[in-house]
C-alpha cells in the first residue's frame, strides 16, 4: 500500500499526522511525502521522520500546487493500494488493516471511513457502507472524506485528479470512479480525526467548491438518476441539492418528493440527512411541513448522530419560522 501525503506549510501539525502513519497496525506501506514548495519547517520536519522510518520517501520541489502534487505522487506509488492522508490530520492505529481488510472481503475498489471532527468543529460524520447508497450520495457530496479513502491504484493511475476541478477534486474524481464501474465501500465508524482551522482549502475557498461542485454534481446527475426522468428534473434536482443553494417550501416539497421516489432499500441511507439539511436551507417553514415532516422522518430517519438537528427542525416546522425565530432570539437574550 502506499499512502499519498501532500504537505504545503504544515509544520505545524504535520510531526502529529506523521506519528499517527507510523503507528499503523498494517507495517507493510510506503509513504510519498511531497513538500510543495513550503516556506517554512515541512521539509525538515519530513526529512527528520524519514529518517527514523524508512518507509518514508520524500520528494521536495518548487510550489505547483495540491492536484498537480497528487497526481505526481500517484504516479511515484508502488502499491497496490493508494491511502489518502492530509498533512494535519490523524489517523487512528487500525485505520489502514480495517480499510485494506473491507477492500478484501468485498471485492470493492474504493474504501472511506468515518471521521471525527477536532479543533474548531466536534462531532461525526459516518458514511453508508453499501456501494448502492454511496453512489446515490454522490448525487449531492462526496459521500466520505477525501483524506480518509483507500482505493485501487490502478484507478487512481487510469484517472487520476482534474486540473479544472480545483477545490471539489476529490468530489469529481469519486465520481469518474462511480461512472467507470468501480465498487465502493466504506467502514462507517471514525478511522481518522480530521482537523477543522481557519487554513483549511474547505474554510477559505467555499464559494469556489460550491461552484465546481454543482458543475460536478449536474454531470453526474445526468447519468446517475433515472434514465426516464426528463433532463429538466435531473437538472433542477441537480440545483436543489446544492448545500449553499437557499429553498423555499415549495422547492423543499419537490426536492423531498424525488427523495423518497428515490430511496430503496439499498440506498435509503443516502436520504437520511439530506432531506433534512435541505430543510434547514428553506424559508417559509411552518405547519403546511409538517406531514411531511412526519413522512420523511419515518421513511428516512436521520441517524443518532444527527438527533439533536432533528429537534431543533421539529421545532421549527411545529412553531413556524416567525415564532421559531422569535424564541431563538429570546434565548440569546436570556
Amino acid at each position: 500500500m502506499t499512502v499519498v501525503l501532500p504537505c504545503y506549510n504544515a509544520a505545524a501539525l504535520l510531526a502529529e499526522t506523521l506519528a499517527s502513519l507510523s503507528a499503523q497496525t498494517l507495517a507493510d506501506f510506503e509513504c510519498i511525502a511531497i513538500d510543495d514548495g513550503s516556506t517554512d519547517a515541512t521539509r525538515a520536519v519530513l526529512d527528520a521522520h524519514a529518517a527514523q522510518d524508512p518507509r518514508f520517501v520524500v520528494v521536495s520541489r518548487g510550489n505547483r500546487g495540491l492536484i498537480a502534487t497528487l497526481n505526481e505522487a500517484i504516479g511515484l506509488a508502488r502499491g497496490q493500494w493508494i491511502a489518502r492522508m492530509d498533512a494535519d490530520d490523524i489517523a487512528r492505529p487500525e485505520r489502514l488493516a480495517r480499510q485494506l481488510a473491507r477492500l478484501n472481503e468485498t471485492g470493492a475498489d474504493v474504501c472511506g471511513v468515518g471521521i471525527r471532527f477536532f479543533g474548531e468543529r466536534d462531532g461525526l460524520w459516518l458514511p453508508p457502507e453499501n456501494d448502492a447508497a454511496l453512489k446515490a450520495a454522490l448525487l449531492f457530496n462526496p459521500p466520505f472524506a477525501h483524506p480518509g479513502v483507500v482505493a485501487r491504484a490502478a484507478l487512481f493511475k487510469a484517472h487520476g485528479y482534474d486540473a479544472g476541478a480545483q477545490h471539489a477534486e476529490d468530489y469529481a474524481l469519486w465520481c469518474t470512479f462511480a461512472k467507470a464501474g468501480a465498487v465502493f465501500t466504506a467502514i462507517a465508524e471514525p478511522l481518522l480525526d480530521y482537523r477543522v482551522h481557519p487554513g483549511q482549502i474547505t474554510q477559505s475557498r467555499r464559494t469556489e467548491m460550491a461552484e465546481t461542485g454543482a458543475r460536478i454534481r449536474a454531470d453526474y446527475a445526468r447519468s446517475a438518476l433515472p434514465a426516464d426522468w426528463p433532463e429538466s428534473d435531473k437538472r433542477r434536482f441537480a440545483e436543489l441539492a446544492g448545500p449553499d443553494r437557499l429553498l423555499d417550501r415549495s422547492d423543499w416539497f419537490t426536492f423531498t418528493a424525488w427523495l423518497i421516489t428515490l430511496a430503496q432499500p439499498q440506498t435509503r441511507a443516502a436520504f437520511c440527512t439530506v432531506w433534512l439539511d435541505a430543510l434547514i436551507r428553506t424559508h417559509g417553514v411552518d405547519w403546511r411541513c409538517k406531514k411531511r415532516f412526519s413522512l420523511l422522518s419515518q421513511q428516512l430517519p436521520p441517524p443518532d448522530e444527527e438527533r439533536g438537528k432533528w429537534q431543533r427542525q421539529r421545532a421549527r416546522v411545529l412553531a413556524g419560522d416567525a415564532v421559531y425565530g422569535l424564541i431563538k432570539k429570546l434565548r440569546g437574550r436570556a
